[in-house]
């Protein structure tokens, strides 16, 4: 991952957060995850981050959103 905005402090916590592990290894630490990002945007929001650090944390969160959907997804039948 390369991070494009080393002065901002929200990008650094992204970047350590997303460093720890794969998004999706145990369901209940990418749920955990997905919860840390979320409350993370509202902080970084509120602090005024830049638009480019409040995008990057959007498309983590989606991310890791996705991920912990994937096991919910269905078997194809007839396996």
């Amino acid at each position: 991952m390369v991070v494009h905005d080393q002065g901002c402090p929200y990008m650094r916590q992204l970047h350590e957060m997303l460093t720890d592990g794969p998004l999706s290894v145990t369901p209940a630490l990418a749920d955990a995850l997905l919860d840390r990002l979320i409350a993370f945007e509202a902080e970084a929001k509120g602090a005024g981050a830049p638009a480019n650090t409040l995008n990057a944390i959007s498309n983590a969160r989606f991310t890791a959103g996705v991920a912990t959907l994937r096991p919910w997804f269905p078997m194809p039948r007839g396996h």
